[in-house]
């Protein structure tokens, strides 16, 4: 069964987006491996292409929409529904992602690894979008991968809010739960996870503010592809 998400993903020129393919190794726009320069290897160290396993096949993007499970016939209706919503906002009011200078990487335990993602706080504007796409497209889904685990292992101790959540929206990260991020290195398996993240943090600490000028529709054919640019909205 396809999948489909929405993630802001950097035009192909702009040196954020050109920066975040070499850390992860594959260029989602142009559905190629990218090979990182020497310098970056550096940086990373050795262990670093088995780092990006898990995240490579997104390439290099920021979640507004959770991936969700979905029957190939509803995709033009995802789509359209897109589409529409996404002509409520005024094109004048920006949406916005400011860096989150407290903590511009963090560092999430993930099982036995880790995940390291840059950090960001979205503007009013781009919260709302977040928040009406949650709520309508979700609808459009028949469930997601955050609910199978839930439901194949229970976790007794997770919020009731939480598995509301996961009940009706198939995440628990979502509303206020949202942390909009660009995920860089999963699964992290060194044992220097703070001096990484501060290298991290220094690499890529030109982008401080971040303007959302396209949306993209994500399709993911089956759990082993690549994800795939379906849609590029323009605001």
């Amino acid at each position: 069964m396809p999948r489909f998400a929405v993630y802001y993903i950097p035009q192909a020129d702009d040196p954020f987006y050109l920066l975040g393919t070499q850390v992860l190794g594959y260029d989602v726009r142009a559905h190629q491996n990218v090979i990182p320069p020497s310098e970056l290897k550096e940086v990373l160290g050795p262990g670093k292409q088995s780092w990006t396993m898990f995240c490579r096949p997104y390439g290099f993007h920021l979640t507004i929409c959770e991936a969700l499970d979905v029957d190939w016939a509803t995709i033009p209706r995802v789509e359209q529904e897109l589409a529409d919503l996404l002509k409520c906002f005024d094109s004048s009011h920006l949406f916005v992602l400011d860096r989150r200078d407290d903590q511009p990487v963090g560092v999430w335990e993930e099982g036995a690894s880790k995940i390291l993602a840059l950090l960001y706080e979205p503007n009013m504007s781009l919260r709302m979008l977040h928040t009406l796409l949650v709520a309508r497209l979700t609808l459009l889904g028949t469930g997601s991968g955050f609910l199978k685990r839930y439901l194949t292992h229970p976790q007794k101790e997770l919020p009731l809010h939480l598995v509301q959540q996961l009940r009706l929206f198939y995440s628990p990260r979502v509303f206020e739960n949202w942390h909009p991020h660009f995920t860089l290195l999963n699964p992290y398996e060194g044992e220097e996870a703070p001096m990484i993240a501060s290298r991290l943090a220094q690499l890529f600490q030109s982008y401080r503010r971040v303007i959302v000028p396209t949306i993209c529709l994500l399709i993911q054919e089956n759990n082993e592809a690549n994800w795939q640019i379906y849609q590029e909205f323009r605001r």
